[in-house]
């Protein structure tokens, strides 16, 4: 069991705290009550802590895993080859697909991250995926979507720029070249080619 699945049940609770709080407080002759929730709030805060440094870790380890893949390259032709198709394979594809989306999923998973699902290789359903949302302010590991249906691993900022480890790209240009000449990439590209920021949180 992973540490953010030990603490979920603290931090379900999170909701009702301030409630419960406030009916312990009333009961003014109640210590018991009022310890209890006392202790409850420490819980949940540790327990807060905990998972956010989780989500942090989780993304540097995706990150990495990125970086550790750098260099595969599509070999046989158009989204074929041994490492692409053993990428592709473990986000359920069965055959060559574009494989960005399955890209950023294997890092992922291979992260800990219990969001992924099938729809990970399908950069318009990301954003929908549970587990997953929007962030204005992206951190290194994160997701970024681009205009042109097509999703990386955000590394960081250099001017107008961004920095990014890709899969399913090529040297230079957009995406794909169509010849099979694809693989995974360090790349920098212009902000005004982000569509959005995703962060998964679990």
């Amino acid at each position: 069991m992973s540490i953010l699945s030990r603490w979920q049940g603290k931090l379900q609770s999170r909701k009702n705290l301030k409630t419960a709080a406030r009916k312990a407080w009333r009961a003014s002759d109640n210590h018991a009550t009022a310890a209890k929730v006392r202790l409850r709030e420490g819980q949940v805060a540790y327990a807060s802590r905990v998972v956010k440094r989780h989500k942090t870790v989780m993304r540097e380890k995706a990150y990495q895993q990125a970086v550790a893949l750098i260099g595969v390259m599509e070999q046989g032709g158009n989204n074929r080859g041994t490492r692409v198709s053993q990428i592709i394979r473990e986000n359920g594809g069965s055959g060559p697909e574009p494989w960005c989306g399955d890209f950023v999923a294997y890092c992922y998973r291979a992260a800990g991250s219990t969001a992924i699902t099938r729809a990970w290789a399908s950069v318009a359903l990301l954003g929908r995926v549970v587990g997953v949302k929007r962030t204005a302010s992206p951190q290194r590991g994160d997701l970024v979507r681009f205009t042109f249906d097509h999703v990386g691993l955000y590394a960081g900022k250099v001017g107008n720029e961004i920095e990014t480890i890709e899969g399913n790209t090529g040297a230079t240009g957009a995406v794909s070249d169509g010849d099979g000449g694809d693989g995974v990439y360090r790349k920098r590209r212009s902000k005004a080619l982000v569509r959005d920021y995703l962060r998964v949180s679990r």
